[in-house]
């Protein structure tokens, strides 16, 4: 069944808005490996990525988002699979990047989002 252009276009800015979660709960995951509520929120979001995907026949997309729910479910500390994600971290970066979006406290640089330091703001080590 192919999809009307309306329904692609909602796809994809659904997959957009997801993406930005998914970058976000990454960068999040990175600074604070223990989170589980944050664990969650990455996982939801890349399973309804997953399906997004699917419809919109974007098969990297789709492998982005099914490698990270796989890797990520029922892990405690993610920082192993954090290490293993950079194409997925360009990947949802660039989705993002494409809509000039970037999640609470990052900037978009050269494309991608980026930890936002022009006011002082630290990463928790």
């Amino acid at each position: 069944m192919e999809l009307s252009q309306k329904h692609q276009e909602i796809f994809r800015s659904e997959c957009n808005t997801l993406s930005q979660a998914v970058l976000g709960s990454l960068l999040k995951l990175a600074e604070n490996p223990r989170d589980q509520q944050e664990l969650s929120k990455l996982v939801q979001s890349a399973d309804t990525i997953m399906g997004g995907a699917r419809f919109l026949d974007d098969k990297k997309l789709e492998q982005s988002a099914t490698d990270i729910v796989k890797s990520f479910t029922g892990t405690k500390d993610v920082r192993k699979e954090i290490e293993k994600f950079g194409a997925a971290f360009e990947q949802f970066g660039r989705l993002v990047g494409q809509s000039g979006a970037c999640p609470k406290g990052y900037i978009l640089k050269d494309g991608k989002c980026v930890l936002d330091t022009r006011y002082g703001i630290k990463v928790k080590n």
